[in-house]
């Protein structure tokens, strides 16, 4: 899995879900599909809006889904992928998936590390504080995100429960890619309750700059990630994309 998923990517949880079976069935009637192999997705005109939706995303999803019901019947045929048919299908998977006993719990990415999944329900059911390093789990390469990755695990509501980042003093928060996490952190300890095995932290450079403005930059490798007038500021960015559990107002 690369980046490009979350370029071209709705997560399921952003579908219009929230009222079981009957409410996903006319979401489905309401819902205008188009294809655009080019970027290889679905594009989807709702209601009250558009979204994309991944060829490869739809299979894998409709594929997890056919397995753990153990439903051959909605397994993707090699005709589905790229097909009007193969939505079709994901959404039959997760009806499915909506009316069985399966849908109390909690529901995870094709792909999602299995000790990913542990600690995201163990902090869920702790309410621990969490840091999430997100990035190439082919790689193990972060993709330094510094928004969106500090909170407590929630979990949505609908028809596919999946685990939510909830910041600090709100009731919501976007879901988690759980199939591209390469560290779980508790907050308060700093230590990770998960690794993935390629996961290394990135080799990360402070270099002074000539702008009189911003006089020193966060680089990796060749590339420069932010820059700042106040090294103490630089400094705390560098420590937190490595892990450190310090909080992004810091170097704000």
């Amino acid at each position: 899995m690369s980046g490009d998923r979350r370029r071209f990517d709705i997560h399921p949880a952003g579908l219009p879900l929230p009222g079981g079976p009957a409410f996903f069935r006319k979401a489905y009637l309401m819902t205008t599909i188009k294809l655009d192999p080019q970027r290889g997705h679905y594009v989807l005109q709702h209601a009250d809006g558009v979204s994309c939706f991944g060829f490869d995303n739809a299979r894998d999803h409709t594929n997890q889904i056919a397995e753990r019901l153990n439903r051959p019947d909605l397994h993707f045929a090699d005709s589905d992928h790229g097909a009007e048919s193969g939505y079709r299908k994901y959404r039959l998977a997760v009806d499915a998936w909506s009316t069985s006993p399966q849908h109390e719990h909690t529901y995870f990415d094709p792909g999602t590390h299995p000790d990913a999944q542990r600690a995201l329900e163990t902090c869920r059911r702790r309410g621990t504080m969490c840091r999430l390093i997100l990035g190439d789990p082919e790689t193990g390469e972060s993709w330094f995100d510094e928004n969106d990755v500090v909170g407590r695990v929630g979990r949505s509501c609908g028809a596919l429960k999946v685990p939510l980042l909830v910041p600090p003093g709100e009731d919501g928060g976007p879901a988690i890619l759980t199939a591209c996490l390469l560290a779980v952190i508790d907050w308060k300890s700093g230590k990770a309750v998960f690794r993935h095995p390629l996961y290394c932290e990135p080799e990360l450079g402070l270099f002074p700059e000539t702008d009189g403005r911003y006089r020193w930059s966060v680089r990796h490798r060749d590339k420069t990630l932010a820059r700042f007038a106040d090294l103490t500021k630089a400094a705390a960015y560098l420590a937190f994309m490595r892990g450190a559990t310090i909080e992004p107002r810091v170097f704000a």
